[in-house]
């Protein structure tokens, strides 16, 4: 069994992404080991949709959901959250074996539309397949073996 709460955080071992967090507030006095804790847990809820109330319920971090829900309100913004994915992505593509993988560049994708709730930053409304949620886009090379996912690229709507 793989705990995706370890994935997280072993990711943020490997690429340092919760670097990307600044504060929106003027001043934090925060050590940076308990901030990259906190963000952890957050994005952990966030992302999984369990909500920052369910991660202090099940954990046993010593976090309290005031801590959680303040680190949320100040550090994870759109911004910040997509410089985050964008340190990440960067970071799989430069771990890319070209002895593996090869030199090229195309690649083929299909993706699922998950449902979310409106909270999380990740969710948007699609028109084709009606409601929020986020879509998982899996990115397929020769072989096909699956590279990485990300979030769609909001599309404007028609006009009529």
């Amino acid at each position: 069994m793989l705990d995706l709460l370890d994935v997280l955080k072993n990711a943020d071992f490997a690429t340092g992404f919760t670097g990307e967090f600044a504060s929106v507030a003027a001043y934090e006095r925060i050590d940076r080991v308990t901030l990259q804790r906190r963000l952890l847990l957050a994005l952990f809820g966030l992302g999984t949709n369990m909500g920052i109330r369910a991660i202090v319920a099940t954990g046993e971090h010593g976090e309290t959901e005031a801590a959680l829900r303040r680190v949320r309100r100040h550090f994870i913004t759109v911004d910040n959250l997509r410089a985050a994915v964008t340190t990440l992505v960067n970071a799989t593509f430069a771990a890319r074996d070209t002895a593996w993988w090869g030199q090229g560049n195309a690649c083929a994708s299909d993706s699922k539309k998950f449902g979310s709730w409106s909270g999380n930053f990740m969710t948007e409304y699609h028109a084709r397949y009606g409601g929020n949620g986020v879509m998982i886009y899996w990115h397929v090379e020769r072989k096909n073996v699956c590279v990485y996912c990300s979030r769609a690229v909001r599309r404007p709507r028609s006009r009529r």
